[in-house]
């Protein structure tokens, strides 16, 4: 019995039914069960209950509970007829007990069509979850690549995915639509022709080599829309891997970054700007060099105009992109208007208010001005777009800046305009600096020319050389100086020296501080007292730091004697080749007032030449220690071959070319050959008494002649030089020639005028010339038509 049992719910565990079929069959087996058990309780030796069971178990499961309930209702009856026919074998036994026997059967026809439906049933549910799925995940995909492509439409231009093989196979509607070309158009590479050369070479550079990109590979390039506008545009993309490693395809991104682009752009021009306003100090070349710097980048051509004093309008400078339209440019150049005009640029000049032209037409030219011939060259122009804007600074208009787009297919905007507005204030604050440079440099530039001296003393057996030259045009005017004077002995004054700064205000500085030195030495004060008294002044005006080397000359010892205040020290050359750096020392004047001079001297030998110069001399290309060995070689060199210039030879071998600096050289040249006679002519002023004196007490040194016999020349020599002063020439402007030599055992002078002698009525006058005959040996006046000659003639020791 209990087998029985357990191969019926063996049986039953095979079978797989819904929540509703297993209710069904559990009230099922219960009925069964119930009956089983009667029958088993009855008749325990009979074998049908399990086949009675699954029968049950069967109908139950097909037709649901209540056909269960008769089934098993069918079954009680059928073993109660079973039972009670048993015993005599009546014909409703036997069909019940066929009956029974059949149920075994009847259950597995059941059970497969109750299998067969419910594995249909399985399969079909199972098909529906898949398609559910499938549509899940295709709802999902959607939702996924509506997601994907409204990131991408979000970013202007997009994305854009390839294939392993680099084929384009999605590009975002917002390029296609920016370039105006279809997918297939992008896949043929007809984008990049709108791309400009140069950048388009680059990409394709990069695209071929993308097979090594190992992270994000990002470039920019400027592409020109459908519609003519100029795009800068951010492509930023790497390889896509699947789960192999192996490239999948390509993806990347189109960032418009136009804006950001021009930003860039004009920030980077306005410091490209700010270093071309920097370089120029000339007015005009300022402007020449913004319109370069404008042209091609901001505009394709640019006219810039004046305003004269007089209302007239002048082109100053007209580019052009295209050199093809360089020379219209040029031709338009020449047009003249005026503040008072109607066109566009008049009117800007004289409202200051910036105009806008975003499309140029046919109307825009004819009111643009009212000349024919400048009509059709704006016409021949081309141009798309343009704005004029004033030159103001300091609420002064100096003129205006007009710019036009033609080729380059670009057009203005208000954030242009804007732009070239703030570029403008600066070009004409550049401007009005560099005429106010301008107007100071020529103040200083005049002032420090009539501060040097125009001529220098004359000398026989002795030459003065200057030579200055000023910086480059662009550098402001610096303090160099070099002076050279007689004082009341004969003796001959130096200087040369340097104001720190540059400009108006070193200029003044300069023309003061050599008028301190010349005061100071006129009073008779030592180099040592010059230089202090100096100091003292340009202390207490805070004139500033000055350096400068100061010496006086005796022409007759050929010594000099000088101090030094921090300058350069003088170089001193033989014919010999020797070259000596005389010592220096000295704190610069203008710092504290009781610093002490001292005094140096040396003594020059005939043939030997004394250069004094400034330090830009020697900081010309800012290396001081080439500078000086290159003065040393060229102060060398002049000395060995007797330069006629040599200040000007030095200059023009130790700066080679223009120099950045100021420059100031004086030179003191000593004559080879000796004082024997002397053919001189010098104004006709006191001035030149004393370097007279000094020439004819070399010569009569030399000559031989004692003390006392130089003193009568030099006494006779001074009347007869103060005569012609006051009578030959009286207030008026005049000169005198002195010639004097050694002959016939006499020192004979000569000193003659080219005016008209005039006695000069006053009292106690008239002794001059007894004074000359009493101390020289033989004296005589003639007078002429051409002028008066005094012939003094004075025997030598010995040869009375």
């Amino acid at each position: 019995m209990r087998s029985r049992w357990r191969s019926t719910l063996a049986a039953l565990a095979q079978v797989r039914l819904g929540a509703a079929q297993r209710g069904y069959l559990l009230a099922a087996i219960c009925v069964a069960l119930l009956a089983v058990a009667y029958v088993d309780y009855r008749h325990p030796d009979f074998k049908l209950a399990p086949s009675a069971v699954l029968f049950v178990i069967a109908i139950a499961g097909v037709g649901g509970l209540w056909i269960g309930l008769a089934g098993a209702l069918l079954v009680a009856l059928l073993f109660s007829l079973a039972e009670s026919g048993g015993a005599n074998g009546s014909s409703s036994a036997v069909v019940a007990h066929t009956l029974l026997r059949s149920t075994s059967y009847i259950a597995a026809a059941l059970l497969v069509i109750l299998f067969r439906n419910r594995s249909a049933s399985l399969l079909q549910n199972q098909a529906r979850l898949r398609e559910f799925e499938l549509q899940t995940t295709r709802d999902q995909l959607g939702i996924a690549e509506a997601g994907f492509r409204a990131v991408g439409e979000s970013l202007p231009f997009g994305v854009w995915y390839c294939n392993p093989q680099g084929r384009v196979i999605h590009m975002s509607e917002s390029f296609l639509q920016m370039t105006g070309m279809t997918l297939e158009d992008v896949r043929a590479g007809g984008w990049l022709a709108r791309v400009e050369p140069h950048d388009a070479e680059r990409i394709r550079a990069a695209w071929s080599q993308r097979e090594q990109w190992t992270g994000n590979w990002e470039d920019e390039y400027r592409i020109t829309g459908a519609d003519g506008t100029p795009h800068t545009i951010m492509c930023r993309g790497r390889a896509v891997r699947d789960e192999r490693g192996a490239i999948a395809g390509w993806a990347g991104i189109n960032l418009d970054i136009t804006e950001q682009a021009k930003s860039r752009e004009r920030l980077a021009f306005l410091a490209d700007a700010g270093r071309v306003l920097a370089l120029s100090l000339d007015p005009e070349a300022t402007l020449q060099r913004i319109a370069g710097l404008l042209v091609p980048r901001l505009a394709d051509w640019c006219e810039i105009a004046l305003l004269d004093e007089d209302g007239a309008i002048r082109t100053l400078v007209a580019l052009h992109a295209n050199p093809e339209k360089a020379q219209l440019a040029h031709r338009l150049r020449a047009a003249l208007h005026h503040r008072d005009d109607t066109s566009a640029l008049a009117r800007v000049v004289r409202t200051g208010t910036p105009e806008l032209i975003p499309l140029v037409t046919n109307e825009t030219i004819f009111n643009a001005t009212s000349d024919e011939d400048e009509r059709r060259g704006l016409a021949e122009l081309a141009a798309t777009s343009a704005m004029v804007v004033p030159l103001r600074a300091r609420d002064k208009i100096f003129g205006s800046i007009t710019l036009a787009q033609a080729e380059s297919g670009r057009t203005f905007d208000a954030d242009d305009l804007t732009f070239i507005v703030i570029v403008s204030s600066r070009a004409a604050l550049a401007y009005d600096n560099a005429r106010s440079y301008a107007r100071e440099h020529l103040v200083a530039h005049t002032l420090q020319t009539a501060s040097l001296p125009t001529t220098l003393p004359r000398i026989p057996g002795v030459v003065l050389q200057a030579s200055y030259r000023p910086g480059a045009l662009e550098s402001e005017i610096g303090g160099d100086w070099y002076d050279a004077f007689v004082l009341q002995d004969g003796n001959v004054a130096i200087s040369i020296g340097d104001v720190a700064g540059k400009g108006l205000r070193a200029a003044v500085a300069m023309s003061g501080a050599r008028h301190a030195l010349r005061a100071a030495a006129l009073d008779g004060a030592s180099p040592k007292d010059v230089l202090q008294r100096a100091n003292v002044l340009l202390v207490h005006e805070d004139a500033g730091m000055v350096t400068s080397v100061f010496g006086i000359f005796d022409p007759v010892t050929l010594r000099v004697v000088y101090a030094n205040a921090g300058h350069p020290p003088p170089l001193l050359a033989t014919t010999e080749g020797a070259l000596t750096r005389l010592p220096g020392g000295g704190l610069p004047l203008g710092l504290f007032v009781g610093h002490q001079y001292e005094e140096q001297s040396a003594q020059l030998e005939p043939g030997s030449l004394l250069v004094m110069y400034t330090d830009g001399l020697v900081e010309y290309d800012r290396d001081v220690i080439a500078g000086e060995a290159a003065l040393a070689e060229a102060v060398h060199e002049a000395a060995l071959a007797r330069a006629s210039s040599p200040a000007e030879g030095i200059i023009e071998r130790v700066v080679r070319g223009v120099a950045k600096d100021d420059v100031a050289v004086l030179t003191l040249c000593i004559s080879a050959e000796p004082v024997d006679q002397v053919d001189i002519v010098l104004d006709a002023t006191p001035a030149s008494a004393r370097v007279l004196r000094q020439v004819l007490r070399r010569l009569a040194l030399h000559a031989g002649l004692g003390e006392s016999d130089t003193t009568d020349v030099l006494v006779a020599s001074g009347e007869a030089i103060s005569n012609v002063i006051e009578h030959a020439y009286g207030i008026k402007d005049g000169d005198v020639r002195v010639r004097a030599s050694r002959r016939d055992g006499e020192l004979s002078v000569e000193i003659a005028d080219r005016g008209q002698w005039r006695e000069t009525p006053r009292q106690g006058g008239g002794r001059g010339l007894m004074l000359m005959r009493a101390l020289m040996t033989h004296v005589e006046v003639a007078h002429g038509p051409g002028g008066t000659t005094v012939y003094l003639r004075k025997a030598l020791a010995g040869e009375l």
